[in-house]
């Protein structure tokens, strides 16, 4: 099992179980990068077996709140170590690192509900949060940017420089840097991108 497997699974099972604190350590553990740490020395427990750590690393600003966590995180990672004839799990460590590699980013479709989903990935957000969309019309997620903005995060749009977008019942250009794309095209194309990148997500 790979590092990213590895760190899927552990999200997976936290999500499935009745932790108490689930939701405030998924939000940690969406920012964590998992590292295995192999060594040649015995274990001297199971048959030519060597120790291996698991590192669980986070944004330093984050690690006291992660390590509130600590004993429910270690006794997980423990139940789903896959057994396998080299080597045992020794320990499990909380250290500081950086944010996840982009292919640690799980990706999932959705066609109903939308607008709750976006909302609650936006309340997650901690540092940035860069939208590209056709239209943003919604007055629900200007409000909902607007309360991450006062908290101090840091807030881009690019939108099609079009009338619906000129003419929506608020202004974002009044509260965010908003970027008005204009496709060049023999066609009457839009700019018709559609994501939304959090905290480098």
């Amino acid at each position: 099992m790979t590092e990213i497997e590895y760190r899927k699974l552990l999200i997976d099972s936290v999500r499935a179980g009745d932790y108490s604190e689930k939701d405030g350590l998924l939000e940690l553990l969406n920012i964590c990068s998992l590292r295995f740490e192999k060594t040649n020395i015995f274990t001297r427990n199971l048959w030519n077996h060597f120790q291996e750590y698991i590192h669980i690393c986070i944004v330093p600003e984050k690690m006291i709140e992660l390590k509130k966590h600590a004993d429910y995180l270690e006794k997980m990672i423990y139940e789903i170590y896959p057994p396998n004839d080299d080597y045992e799990l020794w320990g499990v460590e909380i250290k500081p690192g950086a944010m996840p590699d982009i292919e640690d980013v799980s990706q999932e479709i959705l066609f109903e509900n939308i607008r709750n989903q976006i909302i609650e990935e936006i309340h997650a957000a901690k540092y940035m949060i860069w939208i590209s969309v056709a239209w943003f019309t919604d007055p629900v997620l200007y409000q909902e940017l607007l309360k991450k903005k006062q908290q101090g995060l840091i807030i881009e749009i690019a939108l099609d420089d079009c009338d619906r977008n000129h003419n929506a019942d608020f202004s974002l250009e009044n509260d965010f840097p908003v970027y008005w794309i204009t496709v060049q095209s023999y066609y009457q194309n839009i700019m018709h991108e559609k994501f939304c990148v959090i905290d480098l997500y």
